[in-house]
């Protein structure tokens, strides 16, 4: 069974929203990657981070470039995963999945914790590259999502 992954759109690009999601959504969590070299998928990064908050300040100010950030859980309890999603137009996104992940109840959490208005659902996909983009899926979805602030199920259509 593929995990189950729920994106929201958070309501700004900030390192401090990015920390209080992660805290409250995966407080114990490793890193997937050793180092960040910025920008993301070139062959000569003008930077390299160490740690992903030394990489979330400077998304935050670069409001332009793309980036995806993962961290594993370091306990079995719970999501398996949490993201964040860079946009190309400034915006963030953050996403949380795992096989047991308890779908309303998890989307309106992590939209409480980024003031998030838009999200979905979603198994085994990776959000759009931008904002636009990201709410035309949650107009056009047929499983539960917050489009508008307000938590939609397929029955309420």
């Amino acid at each position: 069974m593929d995990p189950t992954e729920i994106y929201v759109l958070c309501e700004s690009r900030s390192a401090e929203l990015a920390k209080r999601f992660l805290d409250s959504c995966l407080p114990t969590r490793t890193p997937v990657a050793d180092e960040y070299p910025f920008p993301e998928y070139v062959d000569e990064p003008s930077d390299t981070f160490q740690t992903p908050n030394e990489l979330m300040r400077r998304l935050e100010s670069d409001k332009h470039e793309s980036y995806s950030i993962y961290w594993d859980a370091a306990s079995n309890n719970g999501p398996r995963q949490a993201m964040l999603f860079y946009t190309e137009d400034g915006a963030m996104i953050a996403g949380i999945g795992g096989p047991s992940v308890s779908l309303g109840e998890t989307l309106s959490c992590v939209a409480k914790q980024v003031n998030g208005r838009f999200g979905f659902i979603t198994s085994g996909s990776c959000p759009p590259e931008t904002s636009e983009a990201f709410i035309a899926i949650c107009r056009e979805s047929t499983l539960a999502n917050i489009f508008e602030g307000q938590l939609r199920v397929s029955s309420q259509r």
